[in-house]
Order: C-alpha cells, then sequence, then structure tokens
C-alpha cells in the first residue's frame, strides 16, 4: 500500500484548503473550531498504555539521587566538623586566634610609638 494514499473519504475543505477526513469530522479543523465544537478525542499510541516501565525508571533514579546526596550530605558535614584553620593564621570562624589577636596589639602599640604617638592611622 502506498503510504502517500489516502482513504476515499479524505475531501479538501473548500474554505480553508485544508483536507479532513469526511467519515470522522464535519469540516477541517478551522471550520470546526470556528464552529466550536470540541476537538476529537485523542488517542494513545500505541504501547502507551503501561506505565510500569516509566514508574520503575523513575523509582531507580530517584533512589541513586538519594543515596548521592546522602553522601554528599556526610562529607559536607565532616568538611564543617574541622576545626582546622582555613588559612594559617586565622581560624575557622575568620578571625585571628587570641595569641595572634595579642602578637598584632604589641606590634602596633610599637607602631604608634615609633611613629611619635600619635593615633593617625
Amino acid at each position: 500500500m502506498d503510504p502517500m494514499a489516502r482513504p476515499a473519504s479524505v475531501v479538501k475543505c473548500e474554505k480553508h484548503g485544508l483536507h479532513y477526513d469526511s467519515a470522522k469530522a464535519n469540516g477541517c479543523v478551522v471550520c470546526r473550531r470556528e464552529a466550536g465544537e470540541p476537538p476529537p478525542p485523542r488517542q494513545a499510541a500505541p504501547g502507551s498504555g503501561s506505565l510500569g516501565m516509566p514508574l520503575a525508571v523513575a523509582a531507580v533514579l530517584i533512589l541513586v539521587t538519594a543515596f548521592a546526596l546522602q553522601a554528599a550530605h556526610g562529607q559536607l558535614q565532616d568538611w564543617l566538623r574541622t576545626d582546622k584553620p582555613v588559612q594559617p593564621g586565622i581560624s575557622a570562624a575568620g578571625m585571628p586566634t587570641p595569641d595572634e589577636q595579642k602578637q598584632m596589639e604589641k606590634v602596633l602599640e610599637e607602631l604608634k610609638q615609633q611613629s611619635g604617638g600619635s593615633d593617625a592611622p
């Protein structure tokens, strides 16, 4: 059978020049829309009635994502719990340690004394 062959009931709309099946519809899609007819019900594609496989794939993807996020969450917690300084001389909170604070204050006092005791920066 020729794939381009049309059933005998397919006719051309005089007004819009569109083809339609006169056995199934009263006019072309534009004529039916203008007349306010609801569109014909859609027919499901062959084999699309089963939801088993898509649901199974979705369940597997959800499980894999959950395990990946759980592992990432554990690593993030471990990283946040470390007390190691981010940079040498700076605590994890981004502030100098108490010993370094005292040392900086001493250096600042020495600089003030050397510059003549003025408070200028």
